[in-house]
């Protein structure tokens, strides 16, 4: 049996643990890795800053972004110094503790938080956000790493929160280093984010590495084999009540939204309790110790010093409802749901507390007048997402009327299982993303009734409201149901849209190649005496001979050359010539000259008369020709009169395409230019026509010339062709709209959290 460890309560003069030798060298190949994959991280900053400048709705925010990414760029070196520093420190730090813990007791400070302090609880919740999701994917190769340092370290204990290469360690090292440099909650936020996505979501190899380092040492070898054990023999836990232990111990994802966007959200829960009155359980701080430590507890304590939900009085008399009671309400509620979807309007957004209000009494045969805290918490967070997104503007009006029937299921949801908030892979919040991001092509209602998708959707719907009672594996079903659906859908779509493409990249290839061959023919031919149907052989025949072996091998390709090649001896063969020698020469070359042209024929597939027919008209050509030369040059002979064919004049071999600039008088400002300049294939947006209606579509692919951008619908049709400039002129008159694909919840929740910062920085006035 391992001895316990004893630990010393002195304060005076601590003596100074040395990190063990072993420790070393796990310190050592764990920071060459993170140096590789911060280097990653910040090849990656430039494109999602340019991307949220794109899609951002002010030139503040856009400067911001541009700022933000200069000054990223000019620190780069410092901030990655920075967080090896407070990586090597990280390890220091866990073997000599510090008498105080670093964090605060936000309970305690959240009605007279400061601004910095909000932007510190921002950063908070997106650490135990990431804490929260990597501990989940590597929990096992963590665990073991901080049992194996715990087990070094004989005058403390280490738990997965000190062990300097736990996720909480390392993130906040990162965001230690990027305190260095002036950057905007916003960019911290998103920095954050691109650390979680190409840092942490990659440490797979180093724990691995950790752990066979300390096991070769001979650090816990068996560590494995003993978890195994305990495990087997472990009591089977009883199930607790849903209501009272849903909120785990896992630190919230909600910070993995910042202030960005953050204009919706709270508009109807503002000042000093906004619609929910007297119906909080508890005072301004009031957040519930059970929830103290999970993501639903930050979220309270966010709540809390923005003053929602909190009753301007004191808390009402009486006792609260039960969450079971709140759980039944909500069930009769979502049952008396039993309108027809109106696919053309916003629905309203449920005023959720009168909901429950007005239904209690039914179910529960008494007039109830507050809820629990907790719970109280739980209906004023989701009425405010679903605030926000039924305001988002990146939903279509259908898929707003389809979402809106989800607000009594998902709060009680959340009621049942608080991690709905802070859990990204939960079930719910993933419906919710892939419901948003099916219908992100959706226009208008009257697409949407012979549309399998929207059917599909709707059916998802109906069977959330008829069937979720308490039982959230429901909500996994219909992920996975929905998934298969879609990428079926989905594959039908991609075969039209890439059929699409290659038409249009066709089109745009051959436009490209008969511009070349125009300006090529006219360089060599213009200006030169030819018989008129050789002429039109050249301008008519030829030339598509010459685009075809562009369009298929190339304009630097030996078929190409060939090609060419076989022109200008056509075209020197056609000309008068001033000595036998050269007389000679073309005699020799006329019969390989004709095989030339003959091969070129064919491989445009000209039918074999009028192969014939060319084929003798030039060969009788030449032959008059060089008869006429060779008379001309013997002595003997008298020279005849050379036969006077006509100029050839320039030819064009391209219809003229449409103009799709005509209308514009006024080009845009550079800096539209430079947005559209960066749209990628793949990105949706809203195009306000001329006629008012709005179109959404996907850009499916740039071609040149031009360039041109094509776009295609839902089914992968073309339905619109923009230049550059168009879209820029869009962008300018506000007429374009790049929408975001990024997760419905997670844009609420960072728009949301972003509105209670700022509530709580700017208060309303009160009224009196």
């Amino acid at each position: 049996m391992s001895q316990p460890k004893v630990v010393s309560l002195s304060t005076a003069n601590p003596k100074k643990v040395p990190v063990p030798p072993i420790l070393h060298s796990v310190r050592q190949h764990a920071r060459k890795v993170m140096g590789e994959l911060l280097q990653g991280l910040f090849n990656n900053v430039d494109d999602a800053l340019f991307e949220m400048a794109d899609r951002s709705r002010s030139d503040a925010d856009q400067n911001l972004y541009f700022d933000s990414m200069r000054e990223i760029r000019l620190h780069r070196q410092r901030i990655l110094e920075d967080f090896i520093k407070a990586f090597n420190n990280g390890f220091e730090t866990a073997f000599n503790k510090p008498d105080t813990p670093d964090y605060k007791d936000l309970d305690d400070a959240a009605d007279s938080m400061s601004l910095l302090q909000n932007d510190e609880l921002e950063i908070s919740v997106a650490i135990a956000g990431i804490t929260s999701k990597v501990t989940s994917q590597h929990s096992l190769p963590i665990m073991q790493l901080t049992k194996r340092i715990d087990h070094l370290c004989k005058d403390a204990d280490i738990s997965e929160r000190d062990n300097p290469l736990g996720p909480e360690r390392l993130s906040k090292a990162f965001v230690t280093a990027i305190d260095s440099v002036a950057l905007h909650i916003k960019v911290r936020i998103i920095l954050l984010k691109l650390f979680e996505r190409f840092v942490m979501e990659r440490l797979a190899p180093v724990y691995s590495e950790a752990n066979q380092l300390l096991i070769e040492a001979g650090v816990l070898p068996d560590l494995r084999n003993l978890m195994r054990g305990k495990r087997n023999s472990a009591p089977i836990p009883q199930r607790s009540d849903p209501g009272t232990s849903s909120g785990g111990t896992a630190s919230g994802h909600g910070g993995s939204a910042g202030g960005h966007g953050g204009s919706a959200g709270a508009g109807h829960y503002g000042g000093s309790g906004g619609g929910s009155g007297g119906m909080g359980g508890a005072g301004a701080t009031g957040t519930s110790s059970q929830y103290a430590n999970s993501g639903f507890g930050v979220i309270q304590r966010l709540l809390a010093a923005s003053n929602i939900g909190q009753s301007a009085s004191g808390p009402a008399d009486g006792p609260a409802m039960s969450t079971q009671d709140l759980i039944s309400v909500l069930s009769a509620a979502q049952t008396d749901l039993k309108a027809p979807i109106d696919l053309e309007a916003v629905p309203p957004l449920l005023d959720l507390h009168q909901v429950v209000l007005s239904r209690a009494p039914d179910v529960t045969g008494e007039a109830l007048a507050r809820l629990d805290q907790a719970d109280n918490d739980v209906v004023n967070f989701v009425g405010m997402l679903f605030d926000y997104i039924l305001n988002d503007r990146n939903l279509a009006i259908p898929m707003k009327a389809l979402i809106g029937r989800l607000q009594l299921p998902i709060v009680k949801l959340a009621v049942i299982d608080k991690s709905f908030f802070e859990k990204t892979s939960h079930p719910a919040r993933q419906l919710l993303n892939e419901l948003s991001s099916a219908g992100i092509g959706w226009s208008s209602a009257a697409e949407l009734k012979r549309d399998a998708l929207y059917n599909k959707i709707e059916s998802v719907i109906l069977r959330v409201m008829n069937g979720f009672t308490d039982n959230p594996n429901l909500f996994a079903e219909l992920v996975a149901e929905l998934r298969a659906f879609v990428s079926q859908d989905q594959h039908k779509r991609d075969q039209v849209e890439q059929r699409v493409k290659a038409n249009e990249t066709g089109k745009a290839k051959t436009h490209a190649a008969k511009d070349v061959v125009q300006k090529l023919i006219n360089q060599k031919a213009s200006g030169m005496r030819l018989p008129p149907d050789v002429g039109r052989f050249i301008s008519d025949t030829w030339a598509k001979a010459l685009v075809y072996a562009s369009v298929t091998q190339g304009d630097q390709s030996p078929k190409w050359q060939d090609r060419v090649q076989t022109l200008d001896d056509l075209l020197w063969c056609l000309q008068p010539l001033d000595n036998l020698h050269d007389v000679e020469k073309r005699e020799a070359m006329l019969e390989p000259l004709l095989q030339q042209l003959a091969e070129g024929m064919s491989s445009i597939e000209l039918p074999q008369e009028s192969c014939t027919a060319h084929y003798d008209r030039i060969y009788s050509h030449l032959q008059e020709i060089s008869a006429h030369d060779r008379s001309y040059l013997e002595d003997d002979e008298v020279p005849e009169v050379a036969p006077d064919y006509e100029v050839m004049e320039e030819i064009v071999l391209t219809a003229p395409s449409e103009d799709l600039d005509a209308g514009i008088k006024v080009p845009p400002e550079p800096k539209y230019l430079e947005q559209i300049a960066h749209l990628k294939e793949g990105v949706w947006v809203e195009i306000t026509q001329d006629s008012g209606e709005s179109l959404r579509c996907k850009l499916a692919t740039i071609v040149e010339p031009g360039p041109r951008y094509i776009f295609v619908n839902r089914r992968g049709m073309k339905v619109l062709e923009k230049t550059r400039m168009g879209l820029a002129v869009d962008l300018k008159r506000k007429a374009l709209t790049i929408l975001a694909e990024s997760q419905v919840f997670d844009r609420a929740l960072q728009a949301v959290i972003g509105n209670l910062r700022q509530m709580h920085r700017d208060p309303p006035p009160l009224h009196k």
